[in-house]
């Protein structure tokens, strides 16, 4: 048997009833703390101090002031410091029914993130406020008056329209359904495409900018292509006359072009070499390109006019040291192939300087020397040519 069994059972029902009533409020009820945020609304109809903030539609708080500021209306609130709104919160005012009191919502509810600080500050354009009804009247109202017999349609335009339009559209009911379809492929094809649209818009924006900051030059280009098309346009005649001669030297020129080809072809080939020529002395055209002017003024002031003589010694001092050298540039230069040319070379280097084996090439149809004491006599000595003499006669 309980301890507790000799007691009523009424009064500790009572009693655990009433600490989960304490509990309960202690744990539901507001923290008693408070934050503010102000919000700027271009009009606050059936907005009053007292009036319900509220988040997903729970009442967290009131405005405790509306205060006109000009061309908008500043609304100060105060919510419970337990709920969390979005730094980035929008108020919005909201009408339930049309006799139903307003109240300021704060959206979109909190999901995370950073939360709106105290005495935060909601922008214009983050609020937003119904339409009133009366305004919807009054629209309604002047689009009667500027359609109505003191309107457009005083002297019956509006009916003039309506009868063309009527008249324009009887019987094309296929065509202008096919008109509006096209009309949507054509603004879904827009919308498809919005982001290079808008690409190209941004482009364009750009390249006007750099023309407006470039006015000045801008119109002074334009200033001088007005005034060359205003000379081109007065010399028409004169162009027109160039162009009629240009084509006529065209054509006589295609016309000796193709009459003579193989006599340009000669020229041309004859021409290259002309031209290879002078590059192959490139050097000694500089070497006279450089000395050339000095040795002229040397002559200009050697000459005697009272004797009509040179007044000058030349010395002729020839570089025997390197004769085969200057054969060898000779030979070069009479256009031989590279490697007849090298041989002579090698084979000029070997007589002349005496100090090598003379490299005769291999002719086609003609045996190697024979061994010494055999063939033709035994008068030729197999051994290298050491001299011009040893290559002409072997001794004599």
């Amino acid at each position: 048997m309980s301890k507790f069994g000799n007691l009523p059972r009424q009064p500790i029902v009572i009693a655990i009833m009433v600490v989960l009533v304490i509990g309960g409020f202690l744990t539901f009820r507001p923290t008693g703390e408070v934050l503010t945020a102000t919000a700027h609304f271009d009009r606050t109809v059936s907005l009053f101090e007292g009036s319900e903030v509220r988040i997903l539609g729970v009442t967290v708080g009131t405005v405790t002031a509306v205060v006109p500021e000009g061309n908008s209306v500043r609304v100060d609130m105060e919510y419970d410091a337990a709920y969390d709104v979005p730094a980035d919160a929008k108020a919005v005012i909201i009408t339930p029914t049309l006799v139903a009191d307003r109240f300021v919502q704060l959206t979109p509810a909190y999901d995370g993130g950073p939360t709106m600080r105290d005495g935060a500050d909601i922008g214009l354009a983050d609020t937003g406020s119904p339409v009133e009804l009366d305004r919807i009247y009054s629209s309604l109202q002047d689009l009667s008056n500027a359609l109505g017999p003191n309107g457009v349609n005083a002297d019956g335009s509006l009916d003039t329209l309506l009868a063309a339009g009527t008249k324009a559209l009887k019987g094309q009911g296929a065509a202008g359904n096919k008109m509006f379809l096209e009309l949507s492929k054509a603004v879904t094809t827009l919308g498809d495409g919005s982001g290079e649209l808008f690409a190209t818009v941004r482009e364009l924006e750009l390249f006007i900018t750099t023309l407006a900051q470039n006015d000045r030059f801008v119109s002074r280009f334009i200033t001088d292509l007005a005034s060359v098309s205003d000379q081109l346009s007065g010399e028409r005649e004169e162009l027109r006359a160039m162009l009629a001669n240009l084509a006529v030297a065209v054509g006589k020129v295609e016309s000796f072009v193709r009459d003579n080809k193989d006599i340009v072809e000669a020229d041309v080939a004859a021409l290259g070499d002309v031209v290879g020529t002078i590059a192959r002395q490139k050097r000694a055209l500089g070497t006279i390109l450089d000395v050339g002017p000095l040795g002229a003024n040397n002559l200009a002031l050697a000459y005697d006019n009272r004797t009509a003589t040179i007044g000058s010694r030349v010395q002729v001092t020839p570089n025997f040291d390197d004769i085969d050298g200057f054969l060898c540039s000779v030979i070069q230069n009479a256009e031989l192939p590279d490697m007849e040319s090298d041989t002579a070379c090698d084979i000029l280097e070997a007589v002349l300087e005496g100090d090598g084996e003379i490299p005769l090439p291999e002719l086609p149809g003609i045996d190697p020397l024979p061994e010494s004491g055999s063939g033709l006599g035994g008068g030729l000595s197999t051994g290298p040519a050491t001299s011009l003499q040893g290559l002409l006669g072997g001794g004599r």
